[in-house]
């Protein structure tokens, strides 16, 4: 059998095979993405777990809470990822209503992304959203290292990134749920079919803040939302 991680593996181990069974783990939404028939009967050799909801409108919405000096928001898309698309009309329509100025960049390679960052003039953008997973997978190092010699804030998919050195990040609690991925490789393995086990959602999100980091950005972060964090980390 198959452990699939994100988006951009799943579609590959479904594109591999439609015999070996296939668990797929921190996937965005897989019944959009082709990878399931539907939640409760997925059908085929995939099922897992998945984040649905409105997050990254609401990783928007955070973001500039965070950050009230926030106005425009440079945004990196994969127009090849296949979930672009979906995440990118939910951010434009949380910019709009949260008026501020989305700068779009395209890019699908480390030099284009290192060209966007190099061509930024003073000021043109006060923080950074990727918005396509694929750019997630393929190039977190690199985008972090480059919105941090920038100055720039970044809000972020998963609290690894936080880790790491970004601002903030909102999101299913990714870690937690490799338990219950792991039940579900154990009845496949005897003999439960992917078919019949429906995907399961995550459903508790956790934001977690790098203090940190604010400090070094000169963002004095509210006692308000530092309580309503999960995590802080320091």
């Amino acid at each position: 059998m198959i452990v699939a991680f994100e988006n951009q593996t799943a579609r590959a181990a479904k594109a591999a095979t439609s015999e070996l069974p296939v668990v797929f783990v921190h996937v965005t939404d897989p019944v959009a993405d082709g990878l399931v028939n539907s939640l409760s009967r997925p059908g085929g050799n995939l099922t897992g777990f998945a984040g649905l909801g409105d997050v990254p409108a609401k990783r928007l919405e955070l973001f500039k809470e965070l950050v009230p000096r926030l106005r425009r928001v440079l945004v990196l898309i994969e127009l090849q990822d296949p979930v672009t698309r979906r995440v990118r009309e939910e951010v434009e329509r949380a910019g709009a209503a949260l008026k501020l100025r989305l700068v779009e960049r395209e890019v699908s390679y480390e030099a284009a992304i290192e060209g966007v960052f190099r061509s930024l003039k003073q000021g043109e953008v006060d923080g950074v959203f990727v918005a396509s997973p694929n750019l997630y997978s393929k190039f977190s190092s690199l985008i972090l290292r480059l919105a941090s010699e920038r100055r720039l804030p970044l809000v972020s998919h998963w609290k690894g990134w936080v880790e790491q050195g970004a601002l903030l990040s909102y999101s299913g609690n990714l870690r937690s749920v490799g338990g219950d991925a792991a039940r579900y490789v154990d009845k496949i393995l005897k003999g439960a079919k992917p078919a019949d086990l429906p995907v399961q959602e995550l459903s508790r999100f956790e934001l977690v803040i790098n203090l940190k980091t604010a400090k070094a950005l000169g963002l004095t972060i509210p006692q308000s939302i530092l309580i309503r964090a999960d995590e802080v980390i320091q």
